[in-house]
């Protein structure tokens, strides 16, 4: 990457990254609060002089994605569960994401398996000028071959500064509208396989507590609605937070202002994910900076977990 600031700061995000999702590790057991994993890590985070990319996400069994705990929730991780612990770094709005799944039962070590090498797979075919389709291609095999589906309507993604969406996607199944698409030195991704033993798709079902600013423009004749959006913007610059974090960060006092401007269209809510035939889910995440021979990954997520 040409631009030294930009690396140092990403290189920064990935550090904390993995030290991040050690202590997931770590803390991540049989009926511990969600609340509790989720503000240790995030707290963590802020601790090391950087910011959360988006809110801790917790997906337990067949939730695949998009669940953070509400303010006062008390979810517990259940007993001989798969969750998924997914988590985001900003250095000054340069993005660290990864992800580990921890099992508390061995029946889905075969599953917590398939992402892993899914992971590995694409990984291992990262580099300048690859198409994503073979990367998808490449994920697809390796979560096949150990007996499971991957979740073709999850995919990987291009990070850009205070972006993690930033146009080019990264998929778990092959398909034609990615044969022609490459990845380019200095490009940064997110590269996320996700496994399962029901259909292979997810569908939106209930609140994930996770919003995002789409629109920061001012409100006609709504002095304090305006007022929370902008202030929204200034603090996040339209990366995901949580509704949690607008209270106990004295954003607003409730949410109904808040759910106010997610229906005037100004701020997502996000949906949580689940497995369509509610099949269970793994995940392995880790962001890496493309590069001509490989591509460096920024957590190490591979080499925290050995399943």
């Amino acid at each position: 990457m040409a631009d030294f600031q930009l690396a140092e700061e990403i290189l920064k995000a990935g550090s904390i990254e993995r030290d991040a999702l050690k202590l997931a590790l770590d803390i991540t057991q049989e009926g511990v609060e969600l609340l509790e994993i989720a503000e240790r890590i995030e707290g963590f985070i802020r601790s090391r002089g950087a910011a959360p990319a988006f809110p801790v996400n917790i997906s337990i069994d067949g939730v695949a994605a998009h669940y953070t705990p509400a303010p006062g929730d008390e979810k517990r991780i259940p007993p001989r569960s798969i969750v998924k612990v997914d988590v985001g770094v900003h250095v000054n709005g340069y993005i660290a994401d990864a992800a580990v799944t921890v099992s508390f039962n061995p029946d889905y070590t075969g599953l917590v398996r398939a992402a892993w090498k899914g992971l590995e797979a694409a990984i291992s075919t990262a580099r300048d000028g690859v198409t994503l389709n073979t990367i998808g291609k490449n994920v697809y095999e390796a979560i096949k071959r150990l007996g499971y589906k991957p979740i073709e309507n999850l995919m990987g993604h291009k990070i850009e500064r205070y972006e993690l969406h930033a146009g080019k996607s990264v998929p778990n199944v092959p398909a034609l509208e990615y044969r022609f698409v490459k990845m380019r030195r200095g490009e940064v991704y997110a590269i996320e396989p996700f496994a399962t033993d029901g259909a292979g798709y997810v569908v939106d079902q209930g609140y994930s507590n996770i919003y995002r600013v789409v629109s920061a423009r001012r409100i006609k004749k709504e002095a304090e609605l305006s007022k929370l959006l902008q202030e929204l913007w200034r603090r996040f610059r339209g990366l995901p937070f949580a509704s949690r974090w607008v209270l106990s960060e004295g954003i607003a006092d409730d949410l109904s202002q808040l759910e106010r401007l997610v229906k005037m269209g100004r701020v997502y809510h996000y949906p949580t994910l689940v497995e369509a035939k509610r099949g269970m889910v793994s995940q392995f995440e880790d962001t890496v900076v493309v590069v001509d021979d490989g591509c460096r990954p920024l957590a190490g997520t591979l080499s925290l977990v050995a399943p």
